[in-house]
């Protein structure tokens, strides 16, 4: 599908280092002191940075706290070749380069019923980070308001329960840029109001993703639970005398079959029998469950196999 692309952001550069030891050109302490007051750091610290270019030592103490944020030797000086500094204080504190067309590819090879459900775009949702509300906006870490839930990216995403290694692995291999793997990858572990103060505190500095590394970063997630959920129906399905293959199911049978795999799955055993007897079944085992229905008018399985 043919999609716009759009220029990276024009990236603030210093002439000369600022910080401990620095040259400390007065202008561009100012810079850094404005850029780093825009990023968050007195929502995150409670501290306010006066903005005087003056380097002092609450300047380099706010330098070493960005520096160990995104796992940089907390030396207290900037340099003008330290890009990956540079670059994600400026994305945090000026996302007005975000272009206006902003449309993008929103179509995946497998599984676009669950890619669907799990997020939405530019369509329906306001700028993010920039006005009090950005519903499902998916390119963003975001948090579901859920105490078992943990910060996520893209199309359901869900780093809540995934190792540091993990997460960074699988971003990069998404394409997602380092600095933005390795600040997600504090995210592992954390759900609840943990991850609701992570997405404060790293969403600016993240930024968005692009609609191409979203869908990788989806077909990556959708490929392991595709595959769990495939292993896991072979395993049972010996047991079932008139369980057909994997492969012969319903096309959209297999789909809903993943897509419950992807949010979380009830009663497996139950689940791959209804799949097995056919759509009507699978949609009455659907409407038999109180925790499959409190999704449906989002995730639209009952409709989808009508």
């Amino acid at each position: 599908m043919p999609y716009h692309r759009y220029h990276d952001p024009r990236i603030f550069r210093l002439t000369s280092s600022v910080g401990a030891c620095g040259t400390n050109n007065p202008n561009e302490v100012k810079s850094i002191q404005r850029m780093i007051n825009d990023a968050g750091y007195q929502f995150a610290t409670g501290r306010r940075l006066p903005t005087n270019g003056q380097c002092d030592t609450a300047t380099t103490e706010a330098i070493r706290w960005y520096q160990r944020l995104l796992n940089l030797s907390p030396s207290g000086l900037v340099q003008p070749t330290d890009t990956w500094f540079i670059r994600a204080i400026s994305e945090a504190t000026t996302p007005g380069w975000r272009p206006s067309n902003t449309s993008g590819p929103l179509r995946v090879s497998q599984g676009q019923i669950t890619f669907d459900a799990e997020g939405t775009d530019y369509i329906t949702a306001v700028e993010p980070f920039k006005q009090r509300r950005y519903p499902n906006f998916s390119r963003i870490l975001q948090w579901p308001p859920t105490s078992f839930s943990g910060v996520t990216l893209g199309r359901g995403y869900d780093m809540g329960s995934r190792s540091a290694g993990e997460i960074y692995s699988t971003l990069r291999q998404a394409g997602i840029e380092e600095y933005k793997a390795v600040l997600c990858s504090k995210a592992a572990g954390l759900k609840g109001r943990h991850a609701e103060q992570f997405v404060k505190v790293y969403g600016p500095l993240v930024g968005e993703i692009t609609h191409t590394q979203q869908i990788r970063l989806f077909e990556i997630a959708y490929r392991v639970k595709r595959n769990e959920a495939l292993n896991l129906y072979r395993r049972i399905a010996q047991s079932m005398p008139s369980a057909p293959a994997w492969e012969q199911l319903d096309p959209k049978i297999r789909d809903v079959v993943t897509d419950i795999f992807y949010q979380g799955v009830h009663n497996a055993r139950a689940l791959f029998q209804a799949a097995i007897e056919g759509k009507p079944a699978l949609i009455a085992h659907i409407k038999s469950s109180p925790t499959y229905m409190t999704y449906e008018n989002h995730r639209n399985r009952i409709r989808y196999l009508q």
